[in-house]
């Protein structure tokens, strides 16, 4: 019988689709670090904010005011860096998920032909053995009605 055609096709697909899997890990890990950094970025801001409503309180110089309305700037400004390598992030691990699932069906289909090439040698072998029991039992009973007569 012959050998699946297609097994190297299919041992490289699945190749490509287990290096694809862990690259989709890894770009999942980046964005879940990603907004791991923006809650972070996001507790310090909170906690800033808590401290400076206590300053105020006590009322504070025009210096000390400038220095803390840049430092909320480059707060804004680091948070939405961070919204950025978040976006970033999801849109590389969504690609990344899109080729894999496109690589894993080539995979199924594959081992479906696979399957089915598989099946079709088992008819066909065992419709040899049919016909060479066949060919025995014919020969069984010729050989023994000649001795008979």
């Amino acid at each position: 019988m012959k050998p699946f055609a297609l097994a190297r096709v299919l041992q490289l697909a699945e190749r490509r689709s287990e290096t694809l899997s862990r690259s989709v890990k890894l770009a999942h890990g980046i964005w879940l670090r990603a907004r791991g950094r923006q809650v972070q970025l996001t507790a310090l801001r909170d906690s800033h904010i808590a401290q400076l409503a206590g300053e105020l309180r006590g009322g504070v110089t025009a210096a000390l005011l400038q220095e803390t309305n840049r430092l909320q700037r480059a707060q804004a400004a680091e948070m939405q860096a961070a919204q950025e390598a978040i976006d970033a992030a999801h849109s590389d691990w969504q690609s990344r998920l899109a080729e894999w699932m496109q690589v894993e069906q080539r995979v199924k289909a594959l081992r479906l032909l696979e399957q089915r090439h598989l099946a079709q040698a088992a008819i066909q072998q065992r419709r040899i053995e049919q016909r060479q029991h066949d060919e025995l039992v014919e020969l069984t009973l010729r050989h023994a009605g000649r001795r008979v007569l």
